[in-house]
């Protein structure tokens, strides 16, 4: 059997019952949501939370989404790098989003959500 901790082939007694209860437990238990990201049904208005530009925030000028295969506990997981430059050709610094497969496939979602509800907060402001 493919073993979900470390994506390779072997028998599925190799833990002991105590561990495997554990590790199943926490696995599930992950798996209820998408934590610890949180979706909202609208776009957030910054200045009603107190949020907004600061010297620590970037605006990104251009956006690079690298694909990688990063060694996580001894086994391989698909990866995501994302960074890019700021309107003054500085590099941004690198964010690594590692995953497996699901999870890989939840991101594409959120990603394209997000980015719907965006492009419809701001045509709905243009009016």
């Amino acid at each position: 059997m493919k073993c979900r901790w470390c994506r390779t082939n072997h028998r599925g007694d190799l833990l002991c019952s105590s561990a495997k209860k554990i590790l199943n437990a926490l696995y599930a238990r992950g798996m209820e949501g998408d934590m610890p990201t949180i979706q909202f049904p609208e776009p957030l208005e910054p200045s009603r939370l107190g949020l907004g530009l600061t010297a620590d925030d970037r605006l990104v000028s251009q956006l690079v989404v690298n694909a990688a295969s990063i060694t996580v506990a001894d086994a391989p997981h698909p990866a995501l790098i994302f960074t890019g430059r700021d309107p003054y050709g500085r590099t941004l610094p690198r964010w690594f989003y590692v995953g497996d497969d699901r999870e890989m496939g939840r991101l594409v979602a959120l990603v394209s959500d997000m980015a719907d509800m965006a492009i419809r907060a701001a045509n709905g402001q243009r009016g």
